[in-house]
């Protein structure tokens, strides 16, 4: 099924999620250790931090049976913790707050309790060791993006005459000087895209957007020496651009519109982004209707990540997007970037792509010409909050935002000499 015809694409199965987080555990606050040695008078204040600081994780839907019993033993360690009833069913929603040594106290306790019991407190343990996660390397082509604190800049090359940003908007010669110009400011990844995905936008056929696209990932991969990631939810027009030198795919989708997308990506061995997104460009907006917001996102990515595992894709291979923007009202995007470090949960780099969109708009009531100091601002609190990649217009720009919003993160040890 290609994108024109994915008309009703919808979250996928619940019995797609990963069988290590049935409850979909995500932590939705807690301290932020990072790997280094802190050159202060006081280097243990940060051990101690990492191991006493209270951390919140959100369980969903804990059955009855399970809830009351890890309860008391949470109880047992220190650890406390906040029940939300649902409406349809006896389960509730937990909240749990606690420090890493009540969190392996819990689970010392309850090892030998029966087996859904003790793969809950398995599930808390799970997904700190997912959020602590700092350090990725991901493999594209002969080049290795080393995903850690300093953050990589993804220039956005659209080979359209229908991008939301007419400045973007670029074929042919045109979209290669810009591509070059964003490698020597300092881009890591190239993003080329032939089909506008801007809300209320229309697909065009595959055959169209491989003219568009592959002419220009053919002359760049001849001339730049950075990885070029293919912007496309079709099967086609990947293999046709990883044919021509694309060395990732970057899906809006998740692998969630074209079922042949998934088989191109594993047999070509290519990193994949895996965006969040619910129906189409032009209906997304009727989908903007969530539970939880923050639950629901990292439950679809989750989902995706276990779509892309099942066709054989490497999970060191694999990139979320949150998806901001797509199928999401103005507020529901501030939500999703001041809540963006509960997709260290999902234990994969996190790719935000802010750049200009009309999020920022309906709070500077600018057009996306002058969005430049809206997006800065949303790149400093996407790094801030542990984003590993960030796709942008304005490379050399936002290239400079980024570097001193991760210089603050990590109160600029390993910046200044």
């Amino acid at each position: 099924m290609s994108r024109a015809g994915a008309e009703a694409v919808q979250p996928p199965p619940s019995d797609l999620v990963h069988r290590l987080y049935p409850h979909n555990a995500h932590v939705l606050g807690g301290y932020d250790p990072l790997p280094l040695s802190f050159p202060d008078d006081s280097p243990g204040v940060h051990e101690l931090a990492a191991s006493h600081g209270t951390y919140a994780v959100k369980l969903q839907a804990v059955s009855p049976k399970l809830a009351m019993p890890f309860l008391q033993a949470l109880g047992r360690v220190g650890g406390a913790a906040h029940s939300h009833p649902l409406s349809d069913s006896d389960a509730v929603d937990l909240v749990v707050f606690a420090a890493l040594p009540q969190v392996e106290a819990l689970r010392s306790q309850l090892l030998a309790a029966e087996t859904g019991l003790s793969r809950l407190a398995e599930e808390v343990v799970a997904i700190l060791a997912a959020y602590h996660r700092n350090g990725f390397k991901i493999r594209c082509g002969n080049n290795i993006i080393e995903c850690a604190l300093q953050p990589r800049i993804m220039g956005i090359i659209n080979c359209t005459e229908d991008s939301f940003y007419g400045s973007s908007r670029l074929l042919g010669d045109d979209a290669i000087e810009r591509a070059c110009s964003m490698v020597k400011s300092g881009a890591a990844i190239i993003d080329v895209g032939g089909e506008s995905t801007r809300p209320g936008s229309d697909p065009v056929p595959a055959d169209v957007e491989i003219s568009r696209v592959v002419p220009v990932i053919e002359r760049l991969s001849s001339i730049i020496d950075v990885p070029i990631s293919i912007d496309t939810s079709k099967a086609e027009v990947a293999a046709a651009a990883i044919e021509a030198g694309a060395t990732m795919v970057n899906d809006i989708h998740g692998l969630g519109a074209d079922p042949d997308l998934a088989g191109v990506v594993a047999d070509a061995r290519v990193p994949v982004v895996l965006m969040h997104m619910r129906g189409m460009p032009d209906t997304m907006h009727k989908a903007a209707r969530f539970d939880d917001l923050i639950a629901d996102v990292v439950k679809e990515l989750r989902d995706a990540l276990w779509r892309a595992q099942k066709a054989g894709i490497d999970p060191e291979l694999t990139l979320v997007d949150p998806g901001i923007g797509f199928a999401k009202r103005p507020q529901q995007n501030y939500t999703l970037m001041r809540h963006l470090s509960a997709f260290r949960s999902l234990g994969r780099p996190i790719v935000v792509g802010p750049s200009r969109k009309s999020f920022l708009g309906a709070v500077l009531d600018l057009s996306p010409e002058e969005r430049m100091e809206g997006t800065a601002a949303a790149v400093s609190a996407a790094v801030l909050a542990g984003a590993h990649v960030i796709r942008v217009h304005d490379v050399e720009a936002m290239k400079r935002v980024a570097t001193v919003a991760a210089a603050i993160r990590s109160e600029g040890v390993g910046w200044i000499s």
